[in-house]
């Protein structure tokens, strides 16, 4: 899926989209997640809640839909985080 985040809902969506999850936020799974990322919780607790308690592992792995990246290698540039965010937002 080339370009995904030429869908990017935008940041007011991602927002509301983060809210949803943060109910997680002192789940054991998501400190840990969020270690990875730099202490970002909002992104941890969505990794958490779609990806489940293997979401930091998910973190090292390329994923196909994110056209084979690591999500951890999308975290800190400005375009591929739209991609990151879209893909999450877009898990059943």
């Amino acid at each position: 899926m080339s370009a995904l985040e030429n869908y990017y809902s935008g940041d007011e969506h991602w927002e509301r989209f983060e809210a949803l999850f943060f109910l997680h936020k002192d789940v054991p799974e998501v400190r840990e997640i969020s270690k990875k990322l730099a202490g970002n919780v909002g992104l941890a607790c969505v990794i958490y809640g779609t990806i489940g308690h293997r979401g930091a592992e998910w973190l090292d792995r390329k994923i196909p839909v994110l056209d084979d990246i690591r999500p951890l290698d999308c975290v800190n540039d400005p375009v591929l985080i739209k991609r990151l965010r879209e893909a999450l937002m877009r898990f059943p």
